[in-house]
């Protein structure tokens, strides 16, 4: 379980180095991680020169697919050996057979769902050297690819030798473009995506009129503003080698400004071959690493300020073909391992989590052996190819050579978290989604970022899932995914050792579960307004408390729910780290208090028997009782003798409770009585005849008088008009006389009363 918050986030700079060099060295001391080589997955490599390698979900199963490019056979006869494999999600891989590319040499290739269908497309480069057009292969689902029609401005061009491929989205309009970086001292090239199906192809600018000999551009945002600027590894500009390389700042206009200001990642000159993008020292900012050949590696860290400052990596005089970068120990921090080239040396590098890179190749010797270091290894790709977080490493190699993939042997007792992340504004790849993590790592509150990029590496592409390694962290305190379209997604107390996609909108899938820790679950309700509760856990002291919601909980496990909203709040009771953990949760629930509804008839006549009724609870008690057919039920009767006020409390099942009041109005019995005799004396006692009664009990009023022989002497149509024994001003003598009533009353009766008077004086 997890929150979703929103609040401001506050990275540091940097963690104390020293703190970090002693846990990454007692961390060491503790297990290597090593690594088994796996011989039965070949993914074409032992037929020809593969030149570009990756892993993605294809078909949308939450498995990682394989891709590669290449060719078989010898200039000038080469044959397109380019192909997909399915994951069976068993550990074995089919090649489906789909792109049958007409273009023999193909080069490397980039993935993203440009047309945002929600499935990867595929771009291949293919050099001119065979006369070659780079292809856009759409993905139509259902592992169903098809070649789109070079028609109109497309990339679909021919591009010298190099063949790099860097997808992003560049405007943050939603929709992926390209640049395709160009050899022999030509213009690169940049296409921006329509949104249509096409491209239209941007021609201002330095970014694609600088004339250079360019292996590759790396899309990353360096400075944290929320949009894609570019790296260009030069190998040479003009006629000889070597070069220096190029960083393009976006303006987020749509235009770029070339940096030359950012120190000596723009001002060495060596013969470029590739970049990475990486948060190497764990600062929030993303540093840059440049292969080179025949010179030696950089690693330029960012300063925070549109500089970099620059280390020296490895061997003078050495050629770096390509390098990767992933946490393969799990433990917080980004590691390297650099593919050499013309019998070169390639090299592991491990980080402490400040930058400072030591070199551990000789700790895996079964990774370069003697047929791999130095023997132009290719593409480099760190995946999880079998879901179980800890990153497995493949390696290609050209000459007929087959593949070298090791399964990571892992050590226990260190967690991980994998994330697919989903653009629904953005483009739907997420390409350029920044996500940050923070945990306890050996204790040490540690921050780390990762970026969705559609290119890791020159020759090989991570897949697009992002994966930490957290060492002994039971939880990632905080988890912040900062999307193009500039919507923020912050998760507090997210569970470890599990992958999960998150989509723009902030929602999670989880795709696969985290083992549970042991311990206890217990669920609280609280009726608002409500005290702060002390929560109990049966694990002994020493333990943290956390919870969903900050700081409703302290230290000593009171809850405060104070001027929380309703709803349900995991809390936490944690102690030791991923290894030795237990972990008892509280699921606090904030209840409204039921809504009662009464009804009923609220004036009645005496004597009625009126049915009140309640809802909105589960039990229910009225006061008072002495009048009700029942105290304790929902619908009691009431025999109505005078005016009541009805009490009732209800509790609903979660102990919740509401009071409610009903009043009952009782109205005086409706009758009257006709007197038999009447004396108009003018004494004020008995000195009119008419009907007795209370109240206004009528409706309709209709009283006549007659002598006994017939004679009409009096008639009224109000009850406040009684006889007063006279006709017009003449007072009639004592005498029996006859009347007839007609009335209707406030209940509703009608009726007619007759009788005799007599009129005494």
């Amino acid at each position: 379980m997890f929150a979703i918050r929103f609040y401001a986030i506050y990275f540091p700079m940097r963690i104390s180095t020293l703190l970090l060099v002693l846990s990454s060295l007692a961390t060491m001391a503790e297990a290597q991680v090593t690594f088994q080589q796996i011989p039965g997955l070949a993914f074409f490599d032992n037929q020809g020169y593969l030149n570009g390698v990756s892993w993605v979900d294809v078909d949308n199963d939450d498995d990682l697919d394989v891709c590669v490019t290449g060719s078989g056979g010898a200039f000038p006869n080469f044959t397109n050996i380019s192909a997909i494999f399915i994951n069976n999600g068993n550990e074995t891989f089919t090649n489906t057979g789909l792109l049958n590319s007409s273009q023999n040499n193909t080069m490397r290739h980039g993935w993203a769902d440009y047309d945002n269908d929600d499935d990867l497309d595929l771009y291949i480069a293919a050099t001119w050297n065979s006369n070659g057009i780079n292809q856009i292969w759409e993905n139509n689902g259902a592992v169903n690819f098809a070649l789109t029609p070079n028609t109109g401005a497309t990339p679909n061009i021919s591009q010298p030798f190099e063949g790099t491929v860097s997808w992003a989205d560049y405007n943050n309009d939603g929709w992926t473009d390209i640049f395709l970086p160009r050899w022999n001292d030509q213009k690169n090239r940049l296409y921006r995506n329509t949104g249509n199906g096409n491209f239209t192809e941007v021609t201002a600018g330095a970014i694609v009129n600088d004339l250079a000999w360019t292996s590759g551009g790396f899309w990353g945002d360096y400075d944290n503003d929320r949009d894609q600027d570019l790296f260009v590894v030069n190998y040479q500009i003009g006629a000889s080698a070597p070069g220096n390389n190029h960083l393009f700042r976006n303006n987020g206009d749509g235009t770029f400004t070339k940096n030359t200001t950012a120190g000596q990642v723009v001002t060495i000159q060596q013969n470029g071959r590739s970049a990475n993008w990486a948060d190497v020292d764990n600062d929030g900012y993303l540093d840059i690493f440049v292969c080179n050949q025949f010179g030696q590696d950089q690693l330029h860290l960012n300063n925070g300020d549109g500089t970099f400052t620059t280390e020296l990596i490895g061997a003078t005089n050495h050629t770096s073909w390509s390098s990767n970068w992933g946490d393969y120990d799990n433990d917080g921090d980004l590691d390297l391992i650099t593919l050499g080239f013309w019998n070169t040396d390639s090299r592991f590098w491990q980080n402490d989590g400040q930058g400072n890179l030591t070199d551990i190749t000789d700790i895996h010797p079964n990774i370069f052996p003697t047929q791999t270091s130095g023997s132009n290894s290719n593409g480099i790709v760190w995946v999880d190819y079998n879901r179980d977080g800890w990153l497995d490493l493949h390696i290609t190699q050209p000459d007929a050579l087959p593949d070298r993939f090791y399964e990571n042997e892992k050590t226990s007792c260190r967690s991980w978290l994998e994330i697919k992340c989903i653009g629904q504004v953005s483009n739907h790849a997420a390409i350029g989604t920044t996500v940050r993590a923070k945990a306890l790592v050996g204790g040490i509150p540690v921050w780390q970022m990762r970026q969705v990029s559609a290119q890791t590496a020159a020759t090989g592409t991570n897949p697009m899932l992002l994966h930490f390694g957290f060492d002994d962290a039971a939880v990632v305190d905080s988890l912040v995914v900062e999307w193009p379209s500039g919507k923020t997604c912050v998760f507090t107390q997210f569970p470890v050792n599990q992958i999960v996609d998150i989509k723009e909108n902030c929602t999670v899938k989880v795709t696969q579960s985290a083992a549970p820790l042991p311990g206890s679950s217990q669920s609280v309700s609280l009726c608002i307004p409500a005290d702060t509760v002390q929560l109990v856990s049966p694990s002994p002291l020493g333990g943290t408390w956390t919870a969903s919601c900050g700081s409703c909980i302290d230290p000593n496990g009171v809850f405060d729910p104070q001027n929380l909203p309703l709803g349900g709040y995991l809390v936490r009771y944690q102690q030791g780290g991923i290894c030795d953990a237990t972990l008892d949760t509280f699921w606090v629930n904030l209840l409204a208090p039921p809504t009662l509804v009464l009804s009923g008839d609220t004036t009645v006549n005496a004597g009625t028997s009126v049915s009140l009724d309640a809802s909105g609870a589960s039990t229910y008690l009225w006061t008072p009782s002495g009048s009700l057919s029942c105290a304790d039920c929902s619908n009691p009767v009431f025999t109505a003798d005078s005016t009541t006020v009805f009490v009732v409390n209800g509790v609903d099942a979660f102990g919740c409770m509401d009071m409610d009041s009903l009043t009952v109005t009782v109205l005086p019995e409706i009758k009257f009585d006709m007197p038999n005799a009447f004396t108009p004396n003018g004494d004020g006692k008995n000195d009119e005849f008419g009907p007795a009664f209370k109240n206004e009990i009528f409706l309709e009023y209709h009283l006549r008088v007659f002598t006994r022989w017939g004679q009409q002497v009096f008639e009224s149509n109000s009850p406040i008009e009684p006889w007063d024994g006279k006709i017009g001003d003449l007072a009639l003598p004592s005498d029996v006389y006859v009347y007839i009533f007609d009335y209707t009353l406030s209940d509703g009766r009608s009726g007619q009363e007759k009788g005799e008077v007599n009129l005494l004086r």
